[in-house]
This record gives structure tokens, sequence and C-alpha cells, in this order.
């Protein structure tokens, strides 16, 4: 049923490409900021109210699929899941926004472009309390993993469970720490930031992982396996930088000369973003392959 609701709901996205905003997690915001208030500071019971707020929303999609008119029908269990892997990737679509920013450097709209780059790093920045990124294109390495890869990677292993608990702890981490850096903010809120980026990461770790892989396979394997020697050789000590870095150095490895040689930023960014739709399709048919004999046998 997965793989199936995997191809539906990627389908669903690209013919809602010119609506993606009906997709901003504005319906889940009060969930997140209650979830958050109940959370109260850094302590054991933080961390249960923390987790359980992030598996809440998709015990009850679980719960829907268990019910007798539900479970007797595939077709409608693989339209909800669907619709579930929809709402769970992005928010935002990663390749239309980086694709917006190359068209104003191609086009030599230097104030767009900049306007652009300023939105997709600023995205980037709220997620985490780690270094900045230096350019988009470094951005569509980090960033592809936390809007498609670690949603499907997810998916994958436990359904619609698991792309939306994916989803909500980048929200929950997102809110946390917008909270814990405000001028006005109690100690107790920078240390709520930083277990829900925490969380975030440990469900983030094994994809990000996966998809430095992919980098390899798509791209220069042997230098980005020399990424990612160098990646070991600067790990942060902070865990949700850890990947980020991980996928930085893997996927310029990957690239190599085309990401050394490039002739400007918008040569870069495109060089990029081909590499992480060729990790795309290694996924797509790894998770194939994993799948379709089994409805064979």
């Amino acid at each position: 049923m997965n793989f199936i609701a995997f191809l539906v709901g990627l389908g669903i996205e690209r013919l809602m490409s010119s609506r993606l905003g009906i997709r901003e997690p504005k319906w889940l915001t009060g969930y997140i900021e209650a979830a958050l208030r109940a959370s109260g500071g850094f302590s054991s019971l933080s961390l249960i109210i923390v987790v359980f707020a992030a598996l809440a929303p998709g015990l009850v999609v679980e719960a829907l699929l268990a019910l007798p008119p539900v479970a007797v029908h595939p077709v409608l269990r693989v339209l909800i899941a669907a619709v579930v892997l929809f709402f769970s990737l992005g928010p935002r679509d990663l390749k239309q926004e980086v694709n917006e920013y190359r068209a104003a450097l191609a086009s030599g709209d230097a104030t767009r472009a900049a306007a652009l780059a300023e939105e997709i790093l600023g995205h980037d920045a709220g997620q985490r309390q780690g270094p900045k990124l230096g350019s988009v294109a470094a951005a569509v390495f980090v960033q592809a993993n936390n809007r498609l890869f670690g949603v499907l990677f997810w998916f994958a292993l436990a359904g619609p469970l698991g792309a939306l608990t994916f989803r909500v702890t980048d929200l929950l981490r997102r809110e946390a720490i917008v909270r814990g850096t405000r001028a006005d903010a109690p100690p107790a809120a920078a240390h709520l930031g930083d277990l829900c980026q925490r969380l975030h990461g440990v469900l983030a770790f094994v994809p990000a992982r996966l998809l430095a892989l992919s980098y390899g396979i798509a791209g220069s394997f042997e230098e980005s396996f020399t990424g990612w020697r160098g990646y070991l050789a600067e790990e942060s000590d902070h865990f949700f930088d850890a990947n980020d870095h991980l996928l930085l150095h893997a996927g310029q490895g990957a690239l190599g000369a085309r990401w050394e040689g490039a002739a400007n930023e918008e040569e870069r960014t495109g060089a990029a973003l081909g590499l992480t739709d060729a990790a795309f399709y290694v996924w797509l048919a790894v998770f194939a392959l994993l799948t379709v004999p089994a409805w064979i046998s």
C-alpha cells in the first residue's frame, strides 16, 4: 500500500504545485503552540510531552485507517495515506523556490534574486541553532533531507504515522527555536528549543546518511566519500548540525568539479538541484525493488 500511496502523494504534489500554499502548517499552529506551553521547560516531563505531541497526529490517522469502513477499502486507505504524505512534505517546494531563484539570477534581476535567497536561507536558519549556510546551493543539500527525503524515509518505514511524526517534530523545533531566541525568553525556552532540535535530529539521522550515500551513487562516489571523511573530521558537537554537515560535505564531494568549477552561483545551484533529483530517482528505484516483488509473490 505504501508504495502506491507514495506515488499518488507525489502525483498530488505535482498537480498542486501552483497551490502549495495550502500545505503551510497554519492548521497545526495552535496545536504546536499548546504542546510547547504544556511542556513548560526542559525536564523529563517535557521530553514525554514533546514526544507524545509529535506522535499524536500520526496516531489519530492510524486510528482512522483502522476503522472498519476504511480498513476494508484498500483504495480509501491509499488515498488517505497519500493525502497525509502530501501534507507532510515540504511544507514549501524546494525545487520550485530554487528554480525561481535561478531564473532571477539568469535574468539579471539581482533584487529579486537577493530576496529569494534571503527567504530560502531564512527558512533554513529558522530550523536550527547552528551555523548559517553560506549559499542557496548549500541549502539545497541540507533542505532536501528535511523537506523531502526524511519524510519519504519515515513514510516507507512507518506509513502515515512516520511521515506525519517527522513533519510535526520539524514544526515543534521551529516554534521552540523561535520562542527561545526572543529577548524576553526564559532560560527554559532555550533548553526546550535544544530538546526539540535534538528530537528532530534523531529522526533525521538515518535518512541523512542514506541521502549522503545516494549523493555518492548519483554523483562521484569516491569524491563524495572524501567529503564524508571531511565531515567526520569536522563534526560538530550539536547533533542536528552534524546531519547538516554530513549532507553538505557529501553533496559537494559528489558534484566534484561541477561544484568547484562552477562559473557562478546559478550554475552551482542548478548542479546541486540536479544531484538531489538524481538521488530521488535512486530512492524511488530502491523503494520499488523492496515492495514490488512482495506484490508478485
